[in-house]
């Protein structure tokens, strides 16, 4: 698995990131470095030279809708509003509408790689 930014899996690794996002109609998108979503599945996470940087497993995945952020989904971007979220994704999710809809989902770090 991997992640737009290095610095994003650092969150992870410090234990403050438990959350992120996908677009819906690329869930189930499939190559050599992601593969579709799933709960309870593990999933070695590489930075954006490949490296393998920490494990982690997916707890829970939600059908969410740009109007309404879930507090577990804003909290566990690291983000300390649903407006501080909709801030850090609008250029992720392409200016997306009120009626956007998205998945998010919820992980814990199972262990870190090392180096």
């Amino acid at each position: 698995m991997s992640f737009t930014s290095d610095h994003l899996i650092d969150q992870i690794i410090e234990g403050r990131k438990t959350a992120s996002t996908e677009w819906l109609h690329r869930q189930g998108e499939i190559d050599e470095w992601d593969s579709a979503i799933q709960v309870g599945t593990i999933y070695t996470v590489c930075d954006s030279q490949r490296v393998q940087r920490c494990i982690i497993r997916v707890t829970s995945i939600r059908l969410c809708q740009w109007h309404s952020i879930p507090e577990w989904l804003w909290r566990g971007e690291t983000n300390a509003t649903p407006e501080e979220f909709q801030a850090d994704h609008i250029d992720f999710f392409e200016n997306p509408g009120n009626d956007f809809e998205f998945i998010g989902y919820e992980f814990e770090l199972m262990s870190v790689c090392e180096a």
